[in-house]
């Protein structure tokens, strides 16, 4: 596209060399991946700046180059005077519009709903999704799980654990529109709205689940961490509120402008949507489902009260999109689990394997109190130490496990930069007694897994918990490949041609 940059003021650039306007044909913050016609963005990160890649991007082929250093731009600017170099006040917010504005806004054209909460993003995500596809509105989705279009997963490599930059977010929005999706559902990180990665979008429906401590590595304080999460609800239409949240729901809803739908499952609860009675089997869960004097039974594929009330929300996102409790009733049973979240893997014998990547303390509690109601012998739980989070959480793990299992694994995931027995040191401090002979520790992912697995037997319960990411392991800067599932395939493979091998040598 032709682009006359100065005709754009929520650009807010400051000072300008050369050309004033540019044919543009993408948008990069990554030098490695500048082209021809290029606009590259200078965004500072924790080990870089992004001023040191300008040389990398203009032999690249990018015709437009911003950030915020003026004396670093301005120097480029007279060795290359063909190009257009910009000052702008706040590089992030400049490619969030800049990126706006190459897509055709492309945002404004799709229903737009952002998901914040500590725990159950990526459920409500996937639920909302689900949900609104079977309603009619075909619909993708953006997070830990990867980028899915309604007909499947989408080839994207994600720069970001969670939400995608503000060119890639974009750039995946015009990708849906592109298949016919209507909807875009999205969890939205408290670091990518500090981070700007979602500004200039006014979303359809903001949602919110719950809050508890998270990410103080990079929000240095709780109240830091709320104040990031409140920003998503001052750029969006429509709110919907965990009313059971003690952590920032009523925040919410005292300042919210727009309208707004509350969920609970506490049966006196004031909500506007309730669950009560919920009966969780083999299959699923059912509950009875109160709105107002209404009242109705439903049965889900879902298991567990918490993924419940994940359910509830996306309910009432339906409501706010014009859906009759009627319709979303029928359309209930279509729901989709996301991977790695009370995923339960039956085909391994009688043993009964759980994937939840739950990953903080408040989630595990709930993970384990909904894992213990399914009929089991003994319950073999795997917790891990993220190397990447603030460690501070590493000892909760152990706490919230202690007591709750029979045998406990303590492994590592994404041990970053550090020495992975220290992340399982960390952890192990929480324990009361560390040296009980029920607690094993191990000092990878893999490891863990497959220690899991060897102590269990038929009829055990194994619960594999903690943060996986979009199929790897980030060690020392690099995302190495795993799969806890093709771990578990390739365990029971080799079980049983051990057994096979002793029933010839028998």
């Amino acid at each position: 596209m032709d682009i006359y940059f100065e005709q754009y003021g929520q650009l807010n650039i400051r000072q300008r060399w050369g050309s004033p306007s540019q044919k543009i044909n993408s948008i990069s913050y990554d030098s490695r991946n500048a082209g021809p016609q290029s606009v590259f963005v200078c965004m500072g990160g924790e080990n870089h700046d992004g001023h040191t890649f300008l040389e990398e991007a203009i032999a690249k082929g990018a015709a437009v180059l911003a950030g915020e250093n003026a004396a670093i731009l301005e120097e480029f600017s007279r060795k290359f005077p063909e190009l257009t170099f910009l000052q702008t006040e706040d590089a992030r917010a400049f490619l969030a519009q800049l990126s706006i504005i190459f897509h055709g806004r492309i945002h404004e054209k799709i229903h737009t709903v952002g998901i914040t909460g500590t725990n159950g993003k990526t459920t409500v995500a996937a639920f909302v999704k689900s949900l609104m596809t079977a309603l009619g509105i075909p619909s993708g989705s953006i997070g830990t799980n990867g980028v899915l279009s309604s007909m499947g997963p989408v080839s994207f490599v994600q720069s970001t654990p969670t939400t995608p930059e503000a060119s890639d977010l974009h750039a995946i929005f015009a990708d849906f529109a592109k298949r016919g999706d209507q909807l875009a559902a999205m969890e939205v990180s408290s670091v990518a709205i500090e981070q700007q990665r979602t500004a200039g979008i006014n979303f359809d429906v903001a949602i919110h689940t719950n809050l508890s401590p998270e990410h103080l590595e990079f929000h240095k304080t709780f109240e830091n961490y709320k104040q990031a999460k409140l920003k998503l609800f001052r750029q969006a239409k429509r709110a919907v509120v965990n009313l059971d949240d003690e952590g920032m729901g009523a925040d919410i809803i005292k300042d919210f402008q727009g309208s707004l739908l509350t969920y609970s499952l506490k049966k006196d609860s004031a909500a506007d949507v309730k669950a009560s009675n919920i009966r969780v089997t083999n299959d699923g869960t059912s509950f009875e489902l109160k709105l107002g004097n209404d009242s109705y039974i439903v049965r889900t594929p879902v298991f567990g009260s918490y993924n419940v009330a994940n359910l509830l929300s996306a309910i009432c996102t339906a409501m706010h999109l014009g859906f009759t409790i009627g319709q979303i009733i029928e359309a209930l049973p279509r729901v989709e689990n996301p991977s790695g979240r009370f995923e339960v893997l039956k085909e391994f014998g009688r043993r009964k394997i759980i994937i939840d990547y739950a990953h903080t303390p408040v989630a595990l509690k709930s993970l384990l109190k909904e894992a213990k109601k399914l009929p089991h012998k003994r319950l073999i739980v795997m917790i891990t130490g993220i190397g990447i989070r603030d460690k501070e959480k590493m000892p909760q793990m152990a706490q919230a496990v202690e007591n709750q299992a029979d045998q406990v694994i303590v492994s590592v995931d994404h041990p970053g930069f550090l020495d992975p027995w220290e992340v399982v040191g960390h952890v192990m401090k929480g324990f009361s007694n560390p040296r009980a002979g029920n607690i094993l520790q191990e000092p990878t992912r893999r490891d863990g897994v497959l220690a899991a697995l060897s102590v269990s037997d038929e009829d055990d319960l194994i619960l594999l918990t903690s943060g996986c990411i979009n199929g790897a392991q980030i060690v020392k800067g690099e995302k190495i490949p795993h799969s806890d599932k093709e771990i578990i395939q390739e365990f029971f493979r080799n079980l049983e041609e051990s057994k096979a091998l002793e029933r010839y040598e028998a």
